[in-house]
């Protein structure tokens, strides 16, 4: 039958209906035992799977114990012992080479159909016929090397679970499934957010939103939210207890392992590793799925994620905001530099452009054309966020400036040794600093008694954003600096 029941509770009572009736019960009669030793089972008339989970599937999540059948057909609930949890030869040995990979597509395929399905639970006869609705085409038992349905199914015990018996014998994922597919969905839900956190009160709301459907706890194999929170891996989500307003709620976010000091150094160096990889692309990015290989032919080696302290690349992306974005192009993710080193690059290419020049100079209309000769492709005006040419120039002021020519406007470079003496004056003085900032006014001070230099907010914000951020009245180095 369906029940609910907190898996704790149930947990508990069941250990101690096994002590009390000699280590074994039958799976028929458990609904009986338990409603008389303790307060009666929550059972649902409805087997729809939407107002509870079957119980003998709430049995397998229950550590210590297992569901074994008898020689005579009989399931009967047993304390777990070595001699009973005896492994098959055919658990060891596994499928035949030549059937594994269809027997894994088959597995994911049994699991798209049966997440469909309210309570990811169907009836036994109902197996054949759905999935060849689902997928339009056969389900043939003997292209896995099977005669009987029931012996194919039962070779998957990590995702399938049968359960009941005779006509009222249903299949539902495997509570390891369940939870491995839990876990996915979560992590999805955790990375919809902008902070990768949230309330576990606004759970239903945040799964709403990221997946487009109503939260029904049941579809995994569980009646209450926590019982499933608890099973799921470790070094996989990070909760913590906060006391709101009026209640007590748990954040839950996405687990993350402190750095080491010398991995924050190698991650630094991967920012610019990454930079200097993207100003070779046209539009200055590139395919997700492409940067692996495409590291490994410019640089010479591979990219070891785990090196940085990380498990996976886009993790290694998300610890350098300040560099790269990732964006959604179509079904495609491309990485991006981020508008600040997007205009540092440009700004360092047009420098180059017009220094290679023979009078030093370029015309601002001939500006974009000889960018194209030297570099094979179009300035990015778009990702810069402007439409002309002159609106480019403009937000290159720390590289390169206009004047007014005999010839008509002309891009000249700007003295960047002014700008990198008084770059290494500014971290000088606030490196000084017991936490590398400073109040406006007093900076601007001390840059004038200390250094005789005069600083306009305006340089910093403009010149110097890859050194120094200001904030409302005070001025701070970055986090890459500090």
């Amino acid at each position: 039958p369906d029940v609910k029941v907190e898996m704790d509770v149930l947990s508990l009572n069941i250990r101690k209906i096994l002590i009390s009736h000699g280590g074994s019960v039958p799976l028929a009669s458990l609904v009986h035992c338990y409603n008389a030793d303790f307060d009666p089972l929550d059972v649902e008339v409805a087997d729809d799977g939407k107002h509870g989970v079957p119980l003998e599937h709430l049995l397998q999540a229950v550590k210590g114990i297992v569901v074994n059948t008898g020689a005579t057909g009989i399931k009967k609930i047993e304390e777990a012992t070595p001699e009973n949890l005896g492994v098959k030869q055919s658990d060891l040995v596994g499928p035949p080479p030549a059937l594994a990979g269809q027997l894994i597509t088959f597995t994911r395929e049994i699991v798209d159909m049966l997440k469909t399905i309210p309570g990811c639970k169907l009836a036994f006869y109902k197996f054949i016929p759905r999935y060849h609705h689902h997928f339009g085409k056969q389900c043939r038992v003997a292209d896995y090397g099977y005669t009987k349905l029931k012996d194919l199914l039962e070779s998957l015990p990590h995702v399938i679970q049968i359960i009941g018996e005779g006509a009222k014998t249903f299949i539902t994922l495997a509570h390891k499934a369940q939870v491995r597919r839990f876990t996915n969905d979560l992590l999805k839900m955790l990375k919809n957010q902008p902070e990768k956190q949230f309330l576990l009160s606004s759970f239903s709301l945040v799964f709403e939103k990221t997946f487009f459907k109503p939260l029904s706890i049941y579809d995994y194999g569980v009646c209450h939210l926590t019982d499933i929170l608890t099973d799921i891996p470790e070094n996989t989500i990070f909760t913590e207890d906060v006391n709101e307003a009026t209640k007590s709620d748990t954040m839950i976010s996405v687990f993350r392992r402190d750095q080491t000091q010398e991995e924050v150094m190698r991650t630094r160096g991967f920012a610019k590793e990454v930079v200097e990889l993207l100003r070779h692309s046209p539009d200055l990015s590139i395919c997700f799925n492409k940067f692996i290989p495409a590291y490994h032919q410019h640089f010479g080696r591979q990219c070891r994620v785990g090196s940085y302290g990380m498990t996976k690349l886009i993790e290694l992306f998300e610890a350098i905001p300040d560099t790269v974005e990732i964006r959604e192009d179509g079904e495609e993710r491309m990485v991006q530099l981020t508008k600040d080193k997007m205009i540092w690059v440009v700004g360092e290419q047009v420098e180059c452009v017009v220094k290679t020049s023979r009078a030093r100079c370029v015309a601002l209309v001939e500006l974009e054309e000889e960018y194209q000769k030297m570099f094979g492709h179009l300035m990015p005006l778009g990702r810069m966020g402007v439409g002309r040419v002159e609106e480019a120039v403009e937000l290159l002021q720390s590289w390169v400036r206009v004047v007014n020519g005999k010839e008509g406007k002309m891009v000249v470079t700007v003295d960047r040794g002014f700008i990198r003496t008084m770059a290494s004056n500014v971290r000088r003085l606030l490196v000084e600093q017991d936490e590398g900032h400073m109040d406006l006014v007093d900076f601007i001070e001390k840059m004038a008694t200390r250094f005789g230099s005069h600083i306009e907010v305006e340089m910093l914000t403009r010149d110097l954003s890859y050194l120094v951020e200001v904030k409302g009245d005070k001025v701070f180095l970055t986090a890459l600096q500090l």
